[in-house]
Formats: structure tokens, sequence, C-alpha cells
């Protein structure tokens, strides 16, 4: 039996399945062995390239349909590439399940800070901010009288908005607005890998 969790954040929305058996199919168990395993990181920080790329307000502004979800890691612990390498293929795996496709959902942002992200017959609105300096954003939602804040940073790819939110924050706003979630294996063994290793996004890319 499977439980879909809707992410409602301002532009983050995906339905992600997830299985009771799914410690059957998601195994961290087995990354000790990988430990031996490194992948040098680059000597100039990705901070600083999303922030020398930042686009510019007027170019996000306006109407986006969902075209792509994957995970990007920008902190330096080699031994994390493995761990989240793991949870991407979980990941992409069972929105494939969950027949998330493009444009499933479109996402809306407005040049007075307002945005909003339409979704079969929902229509979830919030607010947020975009510092271009740094290419920084911050989105605030309300879902069934929850506030939810998610942090991270914009970058335009081939014509392409690419949202990037902190899977911290992901994971946390999930478990606000599904408590039950807490009780969830494979959502623990997500928030672990989430909390060991910082500089985890979820980067949702978006076609005009």
């Amino acid at each position: 039996m499977r439980r879909l969790v809707t992410l409602l954040v301002v532009t983050l929305v995906a339905v992600v399945s997830l299985p009771e058996t799914a410690s059957a199919q998601f195994d961290l168990s087995s990354l000790g062995k990988m430990i031996g395993i490194t992948k040098p990181k680059p000597a100039k920080s990705p901070y600083l390239t999303l922030a020398e790329n930042a686009p510019a307000l007027k170019s996000i502004v306006g109407t986006w349909k969902y075209d792509h979800v994957y995970i990007e890691y920008l902190g330096t612990n080699s031994f994390a590439d493995a761990a989240i390498s793991q949870v991407d293929a979980y990941f992409k795996s069972e929105l494939k399940s969950a027949d998330v496709k493009p444009g499933c959902f479109t996402l809306t942002l407005r040049s007075n800070g307002k945005g909003s992200i339409a979704y079969e017959e929902y229509l979830f609105e919030g607010t947020y901010t975009y510092d271009a300096s740094k290419a920084r954003f911050e989105l605030h939602a309300t879902a069934d009288d929850k506030s939810i804040t998610c942090r991270g940073y914009l970058k335009v790819v081939s014509g392409k908005l690419v949202v990037m939110v902190d899977a911290q924050d992901a994971v946390d706003g999930a478990l606000l607005l599904f408590p039950e979630l807490n009780d969830d294996s494979t959502m623990n063994m997500v928030q672990g890998v989430v909390e060991s290793f910082p500089g985890i996004y979820i980067s949702m890319r978006y076609a005009r």
C-alpha cells in the first residue's frame, strides 16, 4: 500500500510514493563499504558559481511548467555522494510510480513577491524573496493552517528555471504537514541522510 506525500511549498510540489516495504528497497547499510571511494570536489565554491550566474528577477517572473526533478549535493563530504545517489535513485523511481511527469503542475512567480502553484484541482499560494546578488531565495507558504518556510537557490540552465530547495526544509515541511511520516522507516532513512550531509538540494526544473 502506498502513501502519497505532497510537498506543499510555493516552488516545490512533488508527490513522493513511500511504500511500507521501502526498507527492503532503500538500503544504506552497504554504504560503509564505499568510504574509500572519493570524488574530487571543485576548488571553487559552488555557491559562488551560483551567485555569479544568478538570473535577474525579471527573467524568473512568469508562469513555468514542471519539467524534471533531481537531487544536487553542494557539500564537500565525498562519502555523501554514495548516500545521496541512493536517495536520488529511490526518489526518482517513486516519482515515476506516482505518475509525476512534465506539465503536471505549474509555478507562477510574480514581480511583487507573490507566487502560486497549480496542481490538478488545487491552487497553493504564498510569498517569496529573491536576492539576485547571491541567487538566494526564500519562500513562505501556508497549508492546512501550518506555515512552511523553504530556502534555496535559483538558476537558469538552457533556458529552464531550476529551483533548488534545501532538502532539510523539504523534509521538515513534509513532516509538519504529514505527522504520520515520523513513523515511516524510509522517511526516517532519508531524514538521516539529509541531517548527516548538509548541502543537499531538491532541484525542480521548469520550462516556459
